[in-house]
């Protein structure tokens, strides 16, 4: 009986032994016809049988041969994780020469009003009779106060993407429990940024993008040189109202205004936006449209209304002041989706106040509210010269 039951043993052993060799040799393919076949080392094959226990087994060691072992998943996911971390790494790079380059810009830009404002107090002090010099100054301080603001916006946007790719770098640099040495390196990179006060790196390629600036030309240059705005017109036929011709220059940007203290609060928008154009009535009839929003609720209590017979001042860099009149009263329209308040005035021009404004850059305005009077600088020096070539035209 012990004697059968080894004998038993030693058989199933052995066809173990030769379907684990058989296995190992042979392999289950699917043919041009899409027939299952086994196919063998020597290049022979047959078709597979269901009902044969060795195709069965040599099936079945093929699809668990195709398994991924979790050595394989581990390999994936790190390599996964590595891509994360270099495209990550990449984009923190970028990021930094981006704030960078803003950072260095709005210093250029800081700088060269200090200049410009010592150039002025020289020529003042000089006793010389420099009064052209001096306009021309100024209008160059005002297009650098221009460019400080939006050099400001941009240090802003750029600073804001840098820190959002810090916190994002803090879930990318944990793909897998055991970190590669690539992401502590990374890590180690950022904590040295942390602790540098300037985040500035001494290499040749921080500033890659300031080598692709073309050389200088005063030619170029927009201070110097502004390019003239295009002219469109909001309305040019015969107003059915008045049976008379109309021409309406479009609206454009005259002045903004934050003060310091809001600048927080406001983030990218401004406190007040003004807007403006020219309208031209057969005649001899020519107005200045006013357009003016607040960002707050509380516009009315603050500002009070636009009554008829309120002047606006425009006092121009040349020295010359206009005094335009009101035609209208208006208490603002209130938009309760972007809590602001909008004001329209309608101001009469006269031909003296033509001929002043339409050779005049502008330098302040001030209007006059129903609760009091505020100036506001205006940037937009050209408002009222692009605004008259659009109605010669």
């Amino acid at each position: 009986m012990q004697v059968r039951i080894f004998l038993h043993f030693l058989f199933i052993t052995f066809y173990i032994l030769i379907s684990t060799q058989v296995v190992e040799a042979q392999r289950v393919e699917i043919n041009k016809e899409g027939e299952k076949i086994v196919l063998f080392p020597d290049g022979k094959w047959l078709y597979f049988d269901k009902t044969n226990p060795t195709h069965i087994v040599i099936d079945e060691a093929n699809k668990s041969s195709q398994i991924a072992t979790p050595n394989d998943i581990f390999d994936e996911q790190t390599s996964k994780g590595e891509n994360e971390e270099k495209r990550y790494e990449n984009l923190l790079s970028d990021a930094k020469d981006k704030l960078a380059l803003a950072l260095e810009r709005e210093s250029d830009v800081k700088f060269s009003k200090i200049l410009l404002e010592e150039e002025i107090e020289d020529l003042k002090r000089s006793g010389e009779d420099t009064k052209e010099k001096i306009d021309a100054l100024k209008r160059q301080l005002k297009l650098i106060k221009a460019l400080g603001k939006d050099a400001k916006k941009e240090t802003k946007k750029a600073k804001k993407e840098f820190e959002k790719l810090k916190k994002q770098g803090k879930i990318v640099q944990k793909p897998t429990k055991k970190k590669s040495r690539k992401i502590q390196k990374l890590k180690s990179a950022e904590k040295e940024l942390q602790a540098s006060k300037y985040m500035h790196r001494e290499d040749g390629n921080f500033f890659t993008a300031s080598k692709k600036f073309e050389k200088y030309s005063i030619e170029k240059d927009v201070m110097y040189n502004p390019p003239r705005e295009d002219c469109k017109l909001a309305f040019d036929v015969v107003d059915e109202f008045m049976g008379k011709k109309r021409k309406d220059v479009e609206r454009s940007v005259f002045f903004t205004y934050t003060n310091d203290d809001m600048r927080r609060y406001m983030k990218d928008d401004d406190y007040i936006t003004c807007e403006g154009n020219l309208t031209q009535i057969k005649g001899g009839v020519l107005l200045l449209n006013l357009f003016i929003s607040i960002n707050t609720t509380d516009a009315q209590r603050s500002f009070g209304g636009l009554s008829k017979g309120n002047l606006v001042v425009v006092k121009m860099i040349n020295g010359e002041s206009v005094n335009l009149v009101n035609n209208q009263s208006d208490i603002g329209v209130f938009n309760p989706l972007k809590k602001q308040h909008t004001y329209t005035g309608q101001f009469r021009i006269n031909a003296g106040q033509e001929k002043a404004l339409k050779k005049g850059e502008v330098d302040l305005i001030r209007i006059i509210w129903d609760a009091g009077f505020e100036d506001y600088e205006v940037y937009n020096l050209d408002f009222f010269i692009n605004q008259f070539r659009c109605l010669d035209k």
